[in-house]
C-alpha cells in the first residue's frame, strides 16, 4: 500500500517581477497550504521537476525556503529548466530531501525508478544515450518481482500533440516503454511532467500520468503545433494511491491566481 503526492513544474522564482499578475511562487503557497491542510496522510512527495524558473542560486534558495515546509520525505528530479548540480547543493537534505537522477530506491516494498534528462544532447526534447537506457533496463532487473514505478520530467510516447512529442518529449522514449511493457503486470505507473497538463494515457498495459503544474497549464489536442496557455484550467497536484494491483490518480486543483 503507499499513498503520494505528484507535483510538477513549479518554476519557483526569486524574481518578484517575473509574471507580477500570476507570479509562479503564488501557485507553491497555494499548494503548500493545500497540502498543510490534508486531513491523510501520505507516504511521501514526488516532484518531476522544472523545480525552478531558472537554474539560479537565487531561485534555489527561494524553493528551499519554501519547501522546507513540506513535513513529508520530498524526491526531486531536475527538469529542463533545472541545474542537477545546484539542486544537490542547494536542496537536499539528507531522507528529508532527495535529489534524483538516474536512481533506484525502495518505499513500502515499491520500486521506484527514475529517469534524468539533464545530461541529455537537447533538455528540451532529449535522446537519451544507449548507456542510460541499458542503465534503465538494469535498474528494472533490480526489482526481482516487485511492484515498480517509473518517473520522469518528460513523456516517453507519442500523443498526436506535435507541440509535445516534437518538442516536449523524449525522443526515443519508446525504449524505454518496450522495456517497461515487458514487466507490465508490476508497473503501477509511470509519472511525468513538462507538458503543464493533466493526462492520463494506457499503453500496452502501462498507465501514464502527467500532473498539473502549479503556476499555469498548457493546452493539447491533435495537429496542435505550438503550446498555448490553457486558461480555464488551474494549477494542482495528483494524490495517488496504489492498493496491490490498483492504482487510483484524483486530482486537486488549486484556487486561481488573480491580480
Amino acid at each position: 500500500m503507499l499513498t503520494f503526492l505528484h507535483i510538477s513544474d513549479t518554476h519557483i522564482s526569486a524574481d518578484p517581477e517575473r509574471h507580477p499578475a500570476q507570479h509562479p511562487n503564488r501557485g507553491v503557497e497555494s499548494l503548500l497550504k493545500t497540502i498543510d491542510g490534508l486531513s491523510f496522510p501520505v507516504d511521501f512527495i514526488l516532484h518531476t521537476g522544472d523545480v525552478c524558473a531558472e537554474p539560479e542560486a537565487e531561485n534555489y534558495h527561494q524553493a528551499r525556503e519554501m519547501l522546507d515546509r513540506l513535513e513529508q520525505p520530498l524526491y526531486l528530479l531536475p527538469g529542463n529548466h533545472d541545474s542537477p548540480r545546484m539542486m544537490r547543493d542547494m536542496l537536499a537534505d539528507g531522507e528529508r530531501r532527495q535529489v534524483l537522477g538516474d536512481d533506484y530506491r525502495i518505499i513500502n516494498g515499491y520500486h521506484l525508478i527514475t529517469v534524468d534528462i539533464s545530461g541529455a544532447d537537447d533538455p528540451l526534447t532529449p535522446t537519451l544515450p544507449d548507456g542510460q537506457i541499458d542503465h534503465f533496463a538494469a535498474q528494472l532487473s533490480r526489482t526481482q518481482g516487485a511492484p515498480i514505478l517509473v518517473a520522469a520530467h518528460h513523456p516517453f510516447l507519442r500523443t498526436g500533440v506535435p507541440w509535445i512529442d516534437d518538442e516536449a518529449r523524449i525522443q526515443n522514449g519508446e525504449r524505454l516503454h518496450e522495456l517497461l511493457a515487458a514487466q507490465r503486470e508490476r508497473v503501477a505507473g509511470v509519472f511525468f511532467g513538462q507538458i503543464h497538463q493533466v493526462v492520463t494515457s494506457f499503453c500496452d498495459g502501462i498507465t501514464y500520468n502527467c500532473c498539473p503544474s502549479t503556476w499555469f497549464n498548457f493546452t493539447g489536442y491533435p495537429g496542435m503545433e505550438l503550446a498555448d496557455a490553457d486558461l480555464d484550467t488551474p494549477g494542482g497536484f495528483n494524490l495517488v494511491m496504489i492498493r496491490e494491483n490498483r492504482t487510483f490518480v484524483r486530482r486537486y486543483s488549486l484556487p486561481r491566481l488573480t491580480e
